[in-house]
């Protein structure tokens, strides 16, 4: 199909048009995933695939395959820092974020395939190596904000305990103390703050896990300003810790809301670079 049929669908509010075969048309969309064309891939192929997820009648088996074919697409290129293979995966792992939601609101995913997709997107956010942004003319790439978003919707599945929702938060922290020559300035910081005030509000980790999380922020600080690198890692990883404050305090009517504000000053002041 040409730009201008996707087009006519956007300005339509998103209607499927009558006559298409919805596997032909998504398996299209899945096409443009890795495009250079920002208004092609994020304009276009995600904005329509996350409006057809919620209205379209798509089959568990699709949505496996779907599931399948994004998880592959995050393989690709990886450990690339300066290419185009970055939009392939920050916009596979956007899609994802639009699969397990739908699971989320209409379960077809069995419990121990919710957790081993975890993993793997958990894996793809240690290994990915471009922390790139916003790219001038080629638009958002945005790795990072968008595994953070697809964290979030996996904070409220059904299907994750205590244990999942700790792995989620233990792989937050280590990305972003993680030494680094990028200090991250596109709102990613913000976007993982989501994530993990989602995995607080579930009420599943005591006040007492979320302390134990918060206490490995002032550790290994020592010194920071002597490395570049670390110094990076310092302001991005004091940078969430101010992010998650605020968004907990942000939240209407959020759990235990004043205990975790407690405990997210106490490990911004404990931070000490010296």
């Amino acid at each position: 199909m040409d730009k201008q049929f996707w087009v006519t669908i956007r300005e339509n509010k998103y209607a499927f048009p009558e006559g298409q075969d919805l596997t032909a048309l998504t398996d299209e969309l899945f096409s443009y995933i890795p495009s250079t064309d920002p208004d092609l891939r994020d304009g276009i192929a995600y904005e329509i695939f996350a409006n057809w997820i919620e209205t379209e009648p798509y089959q568990a088996d699709q949505l496996r395959g779907y599931l399948k074919r994004l998880l592959e697409n995050l393989q690709v290129g990886l450990g690339e820092t300066d290419s185009d293979s970055v939009f392939g995966r920050a916009f596979s792992v956007l899609f994802l974020a639009e699969v397990i939601h739908r699971d989320n609101q209409q379960p077809y995913l069995d419990p121990h395939e919710v957790t081993e997709t975890l993993e793997r997107v958990l894996a793809y956010l240690t290994a990915e190596r471009d922390p790139r942004g916003y790219v001038p003319v080629k638009g958002w790439a945005h790795a990072l904000a968008h595994t953070a978003d697809t964290l979030m919707v996996f904070a409220r599945s059904p299907h994750l305990d205590e244990a999942g929702l700790i792995r989620i938060l233990k792989a937050i922290y280590e990305k972003m103390q993680a030494a680094t020559g990028w200090i991250y300035v596109h709102g990613e910081d913000d976007r993982l703050a989501r994530a993990v005030v989602t995995a607080f509000a579930r009420e599943t980790l005591t006040l007492d896990q979320i302390k134990n999380w918060l206490e490995v922020f002032s550790a290994g600080w020592k010194n920071a300003w002597t490395d570049e690198g670390q110094t990076r890692a310092y302001f991005n990883t004091r940078n969430l810790l101010r992010a998650i404050h605020i968004r907990t305090l942000s939240v209407k009517d959020l759990p235990r809301k004043e205990e975790l504000s407690a405990l997210i000053l106490d490990a911004m002041t404990s931070m000490r670079p010296f």
